[in-house]
C-alpha cells in the first residue's frame, strides 16, 4: 500500500468513527463521508467555464467563515476544452461542478468547497446531504459540538452516486461523482472512490 493510500485509509476510518460518534443522529445511516480535499472547483455553468470557481457574493448566501489559511496553490491552467473528462489532469483543481443555474444544488455545494480552504466536507446519510465543518475551523462557532452542518438538504437530493475514472493521462484518476434531482453534478477527487462509493450504495 502506498503511502498516499495508506493515509487516506486512515482518514476515511477517522472520519467514519467520529460522525458515528458525533454527527448522526439516532436511526441515521451514514452513507459516505468524503475527506476535507484541498485545491481549487471548476465549475461549467451552462456553456461558460469558471476555472477556479469564485462564488458570487451578490447572491448572499450563508457560507461560514473559516480560520483556515486560504490556499495557495498554483493557478488551474487555461486549457480552454477542458470538461469532466480531463479535469483531474490539472493537480490544482479538487472538484469539478456542472450545473446550469447558480441556484442548482451543486453550485450552492460548490460554494462551501471553494472558500472552505479545505474545512467543508460533502456528507451524504439516509437522511440528509449535508456540508460539514469541523467546528474548531469556523471564524464564529456557534456550538460546542466537533462538526457544524453549515447547509444540509433531503437525502433524496442525490439521484446517483458513482465512482468514475477521469482525465486522459495514465493513470486515470479516481473520484466520486454526485448527481442530483435539478442536473446537476459534483465530482471529487478521492483515492479511495471505488471502496466508497460500493460501501455507500450498500448501506443504503
Amino acid at each position: 500500500m502506498t503511502s498516499e493510500l495508506k493515509m487516506a485509509t486512515e482518514i476515511d476510518q477517522i472520519i467514519e468513527r467520529e460522525y458515528q460518534e458525533h454527527w448522526l443522529h439516532r436511526g441515521e445511516t451514514l452513507l459516505i463521508g468524503c475527506p476535507p480535499v484541498h485545491g481549487y472547483v471548476g465549475l461549467r455553468l451552462g456553456p461558460v467555464f469558471q476555472v477556479p470557481y469564485l462564488p458570487d457574493h451578490s447572491l448572499n448566501r450563508d457560507i461560514p467563515k473559516v480560520t483556515t489559511a486560504p490556499g495557495r496553490w498554483p493557478l488551474p491552467a487555461a486549457l480552454p476544452n477542458r470538461d469532466r473528462t480531463d479535469w483531474t489532469d490539472d493537480p490544482t483543481l479538487a472538484f469539478w461542478v456542472e450545473a446550469s443555474s447558480p441556484d442548482q444544488v451543486a453550485v450552492r455545494i460548490a460554494d462551501h468547497l471553494a472558500t472552505s480552504a479545505g474545512a467543508a466536507r460533502l456528507t451524504w446519510s439516509n437522511k440528509r446531504l449535508a456540508l460539514v465543518y469541523p467546528t474548531k475551523f469556523l471564524a464564529v462557532a456557534e456550538t460546542k459540538e466537533p462538526f457544524t452542518t453549515a447547509e444540509e438538504f433531503p437525502s433524496t437530493v442525490v439521484t446517483r452516486l458513482d465512482f468514475v475514472l477521469s482525465g486522459r493521462s495514465f493513470p486515470p484518476r479516481p473520484a466520486v461523482c454526485f448527481s442530483f434531482t435539478d442536473g446537476s453534478v459534483v465530482y471529487l477527487r478521492d483515492l479511495l472512490a471505488s471502496k466508497k462509493v460500493t460501501r455507500a450504495l450498500s448501506r443504503r
